[in-house]
């Protein structure tokens, strides 16, 4: 089977000062082609979800011709990522309307001191291993790769100069103080798995990799390890996360109490700062969890739903809220070309409930803080460990049990764990896992 990975990686630029004032001219006639589309897919006084246009060929047919005349001297390639760009942004709202949110219309403000971001394929870009050519309506500027003096383990190093990794569509992205090049890496792979085959079905009933559906729980946390998988992955730190935070909230606070220019000019000057940390740890820790479901290889990563975690989170929810949605739709994306489904289960009690199959203790003395040990069988485990398993094997029981059949035979259900999968029966498959140790634990996200 063969396969696209994705990864990005975020690269500052070096660029003089005509290029600059190019690429803001180029964003002016690109956010006119956005704001158009909006137009278009978005009716005056829409009544239901249906009536707004998430056809990019149809706009596309509509917008193309009209805008390339209208903003001429502008790529015709970033006039096509334009219109994709806003089709995207009202199917998003499309989306959340028919979640029952609220919604409203998109638009792309223009102003030099705020965030905006362009997308460039190689046909309006060229890209090389240390700089990148794009283009603008002054023509065509170049932008080198600001590098850090150590290369070694960067994800510069992993995946930029690595030849077996290519450029693919990547974008451009001013945060208000500088421009940095999101690059977008893709290597193919070609992969012929075979998946174990559990004691209580015949081998001659398995006729193919997608029957198996393979699960990895993923337990998020606002305490400890920001994400811990089913396999005993532990990633990133939400302690020092928050610390920092709080850090830089407190620092914030003081500039603004001075008031003064220098003050003001401080806060300027950190302006996407802090953003691009919490961006770059989402990455991190995302890039750990796909690395995890692609070893074990999982046909699911299956996450608790948002809407549950909210009881859990007393620290600036809306921050916790957007770093939790953050990192699922970045797993989501880094996964979505090995066709991995990515979900979420409702979350209810796994944090007490005992996640050996053959025990079904729920009780709230289990955990004690990071803790878990069953009072009834004396299983103990790290906790958020335990609510990964919980995770995935509730997903498998409620959404995939392990008599499902699909048309090409029967379905394998199982659970990913450090060694070897389980079944919702309770059926181990592969090595034997020892089911009372605590995992080993790899941290990514410091």
């Amino acid at each position: 089977m063969v396969v696209k990975a994705r990864r990005t990686v975020c690269i500052p630029l070096e660029l003089n000062g005509n290029a600059i004032d190019s690429l803001h001219a180029t964003r002016d006639p690109y956010q006119t082609c956005q704001n158009r589309t909006i137009e278009y897919c978005w009716p005056d006084h829409p009544k239901r979800p249906d009536d707004l246009c998430t056809s990019k060929g149809d706009a596309e047919a509509a917008l193309y011709h009209p805008l390339r005349e209208h903003t001429d001297g502008l790529h015709a390639n970033l006039v096509q990522k334009a219109i994709k760009d806003a089709v995207s942004a009202v199917s998003a709202c499309k989306s959340n309307w028919k979640g029952g949110r609220r919604v409203s219309k998109p638009s792309f403000e223009n102003r030099r001191d705020a965030e905006w971001a362009m997308r460039y394929d190689k046909r309006a870009a060229t890209y090389s291993r240390y700089k990148v050519s794009l283009a603008t309506v002054d023509g065509r500027v170049e932008g080198r790769y600001v590098l850090p003096a150590e290369l070694k383990g960067t994800p510069y190093a992993t995946y930029v100069l690595n030849r077996r990794w290519s450029f693919s569509t990547s974008t451009l992205v001013y945060d208000g103080e500088r421009f940095w090049l999101h690059a977008s890496m893709q290597r193919t792979y070609t992969t012929t798995p075979t998946p174990p085959t559990p004691t209580n079905i015949d081998e001659g009933d398995l006729e193919a990799q997608e029957d198996a559906i393979r699960i990895l729980g993923v337990d998020r946390n606002v305490k400890g390890s920001l994400a811990v998988t089913s396999t005993g992955g532990f990633y990133g730190n939400a302690d020092a996360l928050n610390d920092y935070r709080a850090r830089q909230e407190a620092l914030r606070g003081e500039l603004q109490q001075a008031g003064t220019h220098a003050a003001h000019e401080r806060l300027k000057a950190r302006r996407g700062r802090e953003w691009r940390h919490y961006d770059d740890l989402v990455h991190r820790v995302a890039n750990a969890i796909v690395d995890d479901a692609l070893k074990v290889e999982a046909t699911h990563v299956v996450f608790e739903a948002l809407t549950d975690i909210r009881s859990r989170i007393s620290n600036l929810p809306k921050f916790q809220q957007w770093l939790f949605s953050k990192l699922y739709e970045t797993v989501e994306y880094k996964l979505e070309p090995y066709g991995v489904v990515v979900d979420t289960v409702n979350p209810a009690y796994t944090s007490q409930m005992c996640s050996r199959t053959d025990c079904n203790c729920v009780s709230k003395r289990n955990r004690d803080g990071k803790d878990f040990e069953c009072v009834e069988c004396g299983y103990a485990v790290d906790a958020d460990y335990n609510a990964a398993r919980n995770i995935g094997l509730r997903y498998l029981e409620k959404q995939h049990p392990a008599s499902h059949t699909r048309s090409s035979g029967w379905a394998t259900s199982q659970l990913a764990l450090m060694s070897g999968t389980l079944t919702p029966a309770g059926t181990f498959v592969g090595r034997d896992w020892a089911s009372t140790g605590k995992p080993t634990t790899s941290v990514a996200g410091h």
